[in-house]
Order: structure tokens, then sequence, then C-alpha cells
């Protein structure tokens, strides 16, 4: 349920290739994350297709239910961006030329020596008395305008502008004129862990009621949220988060929101062998390089990837002994010899009927880790498990040597 006591937020999507599904919208979970942060209460997400009077509806029924509207697409230039003239039309606010928007637009054009379309002048004019947001990084202008009571945020739909112009401009106006009691967010990201075997570890300790709980589950890590009043110390959030890694059995390999910041397991693996100075070598079957991909160029050294492990191992090494963890260690030694990187990590597979066994082993200074794991569904799913598998073994592996 909504908190009366924090501004209410609808985040509004417009355009039919959002509602077709032709377009993912990434937009609005980009900006309910943000004002989950910002301790707003997100009571709609709402999308439209790119017809006038229904965004004229639209817009009138959220200025009655919110606080605030932030509203991605419509702004381009042809004419099926049709935003700012809905807004015109539901509060009933004349459109002005913005002569600042104009000259941006022209230089724009002028950078990639090219002549401003005719069109793309309609996107100059915006409310009168909006108070627009430049575009650095595009056309279109956004703008911020008032409804009868609602504040409303018009930013482009380009993902890629609209990130920009929320960090430069809108985050900002926010906070100034919506002050709020703000939440504190701890994410503890894991790994090897499932949704409700978090869940039954931490239903064991006695967490403060006025902490809340939340997951995102995803593939290959889940996200296990803990959001604090603004009066908790750090202290003590840093002792109940303590508590909950405790239980969690080694699966958590980052955790956000208490000074480090780590977008994710790759940057985690990066982190650490930047500390260690370590550099890497990599042989990878059934993830097809994608354990590579996922390394930094600094401090990777070799990356060889095979379709198959015969083209590995000779068929005579296959035949006699089946592929283990053991094979994988030995093979990973053979190959640490040949290589001028401080480590190595090598990945093999069997296939057990539509399943495959992973088995990878890191070596460096001929001390090994390895581990073993039964990969289940579509082979996209199996290789996205498999890569995970290999770079949170190498976390492993650097924090213990």
């Amino acid at each position: 349920m909504p908190n009366s006591s924090r501004p209410t937020v609808v985040i509004f999507s417009q355009g039919d290739e959002v509602i077709t599904g032709a377009t993912v919208d990434t937009n609005a979970a980009f900006l309910a994350d943000h004002c989950r942060t910002l301790g707003f209460d997100i009571v709609r997400h709402i999308t439209v297709a790119d017809e006038l009077v229904d965004m004229v509806s639209v817009m009138q029924e959220i200025d009655a239910l919110a606080d605030i509207c932030l509203c991605t697409g419509g702004l381009g230039p042809t004419q099926d961006d049709l935003t700012t003239e809905a807004f015109s039309k539901a509060f009933n606010v004349p459109l002005e030329l913005d002569n600042k928007a104009l000259i941006m637009m022209q230089d724009y054009f002028g950078k990639l020596a090219v002549d401003m379309p005719a069109v793309n002048r309609k996107q100059a004019f915006l409310p009168n008395g909006a108070t627009r947001i430049d575009n650095h990084w595009g056309t279109a202008a956004g703008f911020i305008s008032k409804g009868k009571q609602c504040r409303f945020y018009f930013m482009p739909g380009v993902p890629y502008e609209m990130k920009n112009m929320m960090r430069a401009v809108v985050l900002d106006d926010l906070r100034l004129k919506f002050n709020v009691d703000k939440t504190q967010l701890v994410t503890l990201r894991t790994m090897g862990m499932g949704e409700s075997a978090i869940q039954q570890e931490i239903d064991l300790l006695s967490i403060p009621k006025d902490v809340r709980i939340s997951f995102r589950a995803g593939l290959p890590e889940n996200e296990l949220k803990l959001v604090f009043p603004s009066t908790y110390a750090k202290k003590t959030m840093q002792a109940c988060v303590d508590q909950v890694q405790n239980v969690l059995k080694g699966s958590v390999f980052a955790v956000d929101g208490l000074g480090d910041s780590i977008e994710n397991l790759a940057d985690c693996v990066h982190q650490l062998m930047q500390q260690k100075n370590e550099t890497l070598s990599v042989v990878e079957t059934l993830s097809q390089g994608d354990v590579s991909r996922q390394c930094n160029a600094h401090w990777l050294k070799k990356s060889l990837v095979f379709p198959r492990v015969s083209d590995i191992m000779p068929p005579s090494d296959l035949t006699e002994t089946s592929i283990n963890e053991d094979v994988a260690c030995q093979l990973a030694k053979k190959q640490h010899t040949n290589n001028d990187s401080s480590l190595t990590l090598v990945q093999l597979y069997d296939q057990i009927g539509d399943d495959k066994v992973v088995y990878i082993a890191v070596v460096g200074n001929q001390l090994c880790k390895s581990i073993s794991k039964t990969l289940m569904g579509r082979l996209h799913r199996q290789q996205i498990v498999a890569s995970a598998t290999a770079l949170n073994l190498l976390r492993k592996y650097l924090l213990e040597h």
C-alpha cells in the first residue's frame, strides 16, 4: 500500500511500438528504480498508443491520481509524436516556440554536417510556462510542467537521451520539489542460491520489522534488497547485513549500499583481479567465448574457444577417462605451463541426456580449485549459467589465494 506521507508517482510510457511489444520498455524499469531510491511510492505504470484523445484523457487521469508523472516518448518530429500537443489540450496550455530549443537542434544537426529538416521545428514548441530540459544528446528537448496538481516531467523515449536528462536535471528537481524521509537501500548480490532458499534462511533471523525485504530474481544472479529507514546508523545496518551474509553460506559475492559499488559478477572479478594484480588465460567450451567476453582486456592475456571437448583432448583420453573435475584440473595445469598469465581457467562439459554437466578448474602456482554443476534447460540458459559458474569460481579463488 502507498505511504500517504510520500509523493506518489505514475510512470507513463507512450508509443505504438511500446504497447505492441515491438520495443521493450526499459525506460519504465530505470525510472521506477530511481523513484524507489528517492523514497517515492509508484502507484501506476501506464502505457498508451499514439492516439491523441487517449493521451489527453490519460494525462488528466494521472493529474488527479499522482503528485509526479515521469513520461517518456512522443517528443519526436513525426506525426505520431503527440505528447506535447496532448499536454497542451489536456490542461488548455498554449504552445510557444522556444528559441533556445530551436538553436540547440540546429547546432546538433550542424555538428552532423546536415541541414535540419523543417519537420524538426515542431520539437521546439513547448507549453507556455514550462521549464525546458536541454537535450545535449539528441534533438528533442524535454520539459517540466504542472497540470492542475501533478508535476509532469517529459523526456524522450530514446533510453540514452532519457537517462542523461534524468541524471542531469530531473533527479535534482525531484529532490528540490519533493522532500521525503529517504530510505537507505542495501543490495546483496548472490550466486548459487535460489529465492526460496534465501527466504528460508532469512526467515530464521530476527530482522527488525521496519526493515523492508524484497527480491530481484534473475539469471544467473539473485538480489536480496534490504531497505532501512533513514534513521538507521551505518553501524546498525552493517550488523544486520553481516547477520544475513552469515546464513547465506558464501553465496553473497557483493554488497551495494554500504560504501562499495559492484555492478555485477564480472565487475566483482575485475576489481579483484586488479587488486591482486593477476592475469588470466581462459579455455572454454560450452560458454563459447562468453567468459572471455566478460573479462577485461587489461588482465585477460589469452582466450581459446573450442566447440567440443574432443577439440582440446585427444580421443584416446576421452575414451579411457570420463570427464570430471580431476580431468579439468589436469588440463588446466597442462595449459598453465604454456601460458604467461598468473592464472588459467579451463571449462569442460559432458552431455548427459538433454542436460549437461560443466567442469571448471582454476589454476595458479599449481594450486587448483574446481567445481562441477549440472545445467538444465535450453542451450542459451546453460551457457549463461556455465559462464557465471566459471566467473564465480575465479572470484572464490582470488579471495582464498
